[in-house]
């Protein structure tokens, strides 16, 4: 078994519940882990913003690749070892098509996520309304248009999130959206995520990898998305989520117990004992 000295970790539906809430005894676990000499890195779709009420429970987590893999920051120095951003030209014209579709376009950039006003107060109509959860809305600024954001940024962002009233859209949107040099994802919710192409969490990973002097070899994931099988394929040891879809579960190396019964304990401790299996061998 590796020794593991990094681990990488989702947090929806991995560290949290589907009530988005965070359990004691995963905060514990991850503690364990900072106990162990263990570096542990946040590895998430989610914003900085969105992170707000997750790094109050854990303040002491300072690596956090966001965004898919956009972003790489260290908290405790305001580094930013990684940063490959979608480019302005690509969202503009991707925020242009999905306005020909009832959807909810969401613009990452400045570690929030801007949204249009009319959409976020009607978020229940694109299935999105588990966003207003206290632990995620501190993450989003609503404004009356984010195409005009997008006009007048003069900078490039780090994605695009699109939630959708009818499903039957997506991929519609993510056929034109493949005429560009982008990574696409389809999120846990039916969203579709557009990042610039080589942005993913494996790549994300590997820069934190290089960043810390840590092997990819000897680094654990955690995850149970589509877009974790790309950390999976970087790494000494994967840990999918009994939550996740089959050919997810399929890619790692574990399978743990669902996030609903808080199986990042299980997982967290499979990383110790693999840990504990390097130094007695």
């Amino acid at each position: 078994m590796p020794n593991i000295k990094l681990a990488a970790l989702d947090v929806d539906g991995t560290l949290v519940r589907s009530d988005l809430s965070l359990s004691p005894s995963v905060v514990q676990s991850l503690q364990n882990l900072r106990d162990a000499d263990v570096e542990v890195a946040i590895v998430t779709g989610r914003s900085m913003g969105e992170l707000i009420a997750f790094r109050e429970s854990l303040p002491w987590i300072r690596y956090f690749v966001v965004s898919n893999g956009a972003t790489g920051l260290d908290t405790q120095t305001n580094t930013r070892f990684y940063e490959k951003l979608l480019p302005l030209a690509i969202a503009r014209a991707v925020e242009r098509e999905a306005r020909k579709y009832p959807v909810m376009t969401e613009v990452y950039a400045d570690d929030i996520s801007y949204v249009n006003r009319d959409c976020w107060e009607h978020s229940e109509l694109y299935t999105a309304e588990f966003l207003h959860h206290p632990s995620l809305v501190k993450g989003r600024v609503p404004v009356e248009s984010v195409g005009d954001l997008l006009d007048e940024r003069k900078s490039d962002i780090e994605k695009l999130y699109i939630s959708f009233r009818d499903t039957a859209d997506l991929p519609k949107l993510r056929s034109f959206c493949e005429r560009f040099p982008v990574d696409l994802v389809v999120s846990i919710h039916d969203g579709l995520e557009v990042n610039q192409k080589g942005v993913e969490k494996g790549s994300g990973l590997l820069a934190l990898c290089e960043y810390l002097g840590i092997s990819p070899a000897e680094t654990a994931a955690v995850g149970d998305g589509m877009a974790d099988i790309a950390m999976f394929e970087q790494v000494g040891l994967s840990i999918a989520m009994e939550n996740a879809l089959e050919n997810v579960r399929a890619r790692a190396d574990l399978v743990a117990p669902p996030n609903n019964c808080d199986g990042a304990v299980w997982a967290i401790r499979q990383i110790l004992r693999s840990r504990e299996s390097a130094f007695s061998g």
